[in-house]
Order: structure tokens, then sequence, then C-alpha cells
């Protein structure tokens, strides 16, 4: 994610969000494409909730630690 977070000049936790969004698109149009209606239970209440999780826990984890972190690898003077 840093990498990509990095080439798109975003923060690594909204970078996170969109591109588990993005998997989730891709998901449904899949299972629409293909079977004409959503297939398995790959996308419940608690994926949606997950994707938004996680990326938030890392934008605020990087808001609390990122410079701390940078400094210890030498990559912030």
């Amino acid at each position: 994610m840093q990498a990509i977070a990095d080439t798109v000049h975003k923060s690594v936790g909204f970078t996170k969000n969109c591109f588990d969004l993005f998997n989730i698109c891709i998901m449904i149009t899949v299972g629409l494409v293909c079977q004409g209606h959503l297939i398995g239970i790959g996308i419940g209440i608690g994926t949606v909730v997950a994707v938004i999780g996680v990326g938030r826990v890392i934008a605020i984890f990087n808001h609390g630690f990122k410079k701390k972190m940078d400094e210890l690898a030498g990559m912030e003077a």
C-alpha cells in the first residue's frame, strides 16, 4: 500500500480504502457479468465495515506514529 500511496501522492489509509472499495466493485461486476446476480457471500456488511475500518485505523496509526517511525528509520531529519 505504501508504494501505491506514494505513487498517487495520497495517505496510506485513504489509498487502502480506495483499493479495497475498488476490489469490491470488481467482485460485484464479475458476479453480475458472469452470473447475472451477486454470487456467494463475499460481500456482506462485515466486508464493507472492514474495508472502511482498516483504512481508518491505518490513518489514525500514521497520524500518531509516522513521524517517529520515519525518524527511527533514518528517513527524516
